[in-house]
């Protein structure tokens, strides 16, 4: 809430100074067409309900129930703004009765790619290979881009003031939280939803219940009040997404045995290039891929450009989102004296995520590109293999911002 005030502040303070300061010969002055505030969902549901029709309107909320309901999706179209926007997504969760942590997204597809995903979850076709449009990029298919990716913390909402929660509730937790809110900055994509005749913007959660979640989901544009304040332009191409988006794909699975290749050709060179990257490890039980340190190795055309462990040690300050988490008692010595305290599931450390809190974007600087043909790979070596009631598996999701 912070940061928008002071975005308010000093978009006030600009605004008064450009009253009086010419735009200059080079750039325009341009119009004030107004902020943007549209509302995609309100409370919508998303479960698992397996008899439920593919496609099936959802006419509380104008959209499409697909994956047995776990997924939403719904056309968006967007006014084009001349000058650049403050692009805010802001997404609210409840649980409607699935006490578990679940992995989770708002994600979109521009134009024929949207209408490409519905057609493929309507038939299944190739939904269980790399070349299906929710992992790679290939001709004029590509993945879903996410706005935000998000996980679910244990049982919030619906068993937020039951009795049980109430009983287990530590001294460090006051109240547990109604719901669980993210923000997220959707500034750089500006230029990809303006150049999208539709966007098809859809939310997903992993749910395996019937009760499932309630969603939320609202985008804002704020435009800029400077009227030199002109629209970013640089282009941006979703490359790769292994997130399970089908109903018939199955978990990405392939890390252990090979790194994920992205062939992606750019008509024009690039003076510079960004790489934002998501990646979230699951599955496994204890000693899995959701509770092991995995480094990461991204490649270009041949060269390293990244290297790091992804990794979150701060799941505990979320403790408050998670009523219906696990624990456990666990003593430990302090100034001689032993202490005893619950150690709640939702605190352990895990492979880049927290219940209860939204994945960031790494993003990776890559120079200068030259037109022609590229390849990106994403390499987890340590990355443990699925079998044997160890279901290991990693959400990788990227796309490019390239500037002529």
């Amino acid at each position: 809430m912070k940061h928008w005030k002071q975005l308010w502040v000093a978009s006030t303070w600009a605004a008064a100074c450009t009253a009086s300061v010419s735009c200059g010969t080079r750039t325009p002055s341009l119009p004030a067409e107004g902020s943007v505030h549209t509302t995609l969902w309100e409370r919508a549901a998303v479960r698992f309900v397996p008899e439920a029709t593919e496609e099936m309107p959802d006419a509380l909320n104008d959209s499409y129930v697909l994956d047995a309901g776990r997924i939403v999706m719904k056309p968006l179209v967007l006014p084009r703004r001349a000058r650049r926007c403050e692009i805010r997504l802001e997404t609210t969760v409840w649980s409607a009765g699935d006490p578990w942590d679940k992995s989770g997204c708002v994600f979109a597809f521009a134009d024929g790619a949207g209408r490409s995903f519905l057609a493929h979850m309507a038939d299944g076709l190739e939904a269980d290979t790399t070349k299906f449009s929710g992992v790679v990029v290939e001709d004029d298919r590509a993945p879903a881009l996410e706005w935000m990716r998000f996980i679910t913390p244990f049982g919030v909402g619906h068993f937020s003031h039951t009795e049980r929660a109430q009983a287990y509730k530590p001294e460090a937790v006051e109240t547990w939280a109604d719901s669980a809110h993210w923000t997220a900055d959707l500034g750089t994509l500006q230029p990809w939803m303006a150049a999208a005749d539709t966007l098809w913007v859809g939310v997903y959660i992993d749910t395996w219940t019937a009760e499932g979640y309630e969603v939320s989901v609202r985008l804002s544009m704020l435009e800029s009040p400077l009227a030199c304040d002109v629209a970013p332009e640089h282009s941006v191409w979703p490359l790769f997404n292994t997130t399970k988006l089908a109903h018939d794909q199955r978990p990405f699975t392939q890390l252990p045995d090979s790194a994920l290749r992205v062939r992606f050709h750019l008509e024009h060179a690039a003076s510079d290039a960004v790489l934002s990257f998501l990646t979230t490890g699951h599955g496994g039980h204890a000693g899995g891929d959701e509770f092991t340190r995995q480094p990461h190795y991204i490649v270009v055309d041949g060269d390293s450009v990244a290297s790091w462990t992804p990794w979150r040690n701060d799941c505990a300050s979320f403790r408050r989102f998670n009523p219906t988490s696990g624990f456990w008692p666990s003593t430990y010595v302090y100034g001689g004296d032993t202490l005893e305290e619950r150690v709640a599931s939702s605190d352990l450390s895990r492979s880049n995520w927290c219940p209860g809190d939204l994945v960031v974007p790494q993003r990776i600087p890559l120079g200068g590109l030259e037109a022609g043909d590229h390849e990106l790979t994403v390499s987890v070596p340590g990355a443990q293999p699925w079998g044997n009631e160890a279901y290991n598996f990693w959400n990788l999701a990227g796309w490019l911002e390239t500037s002529p």
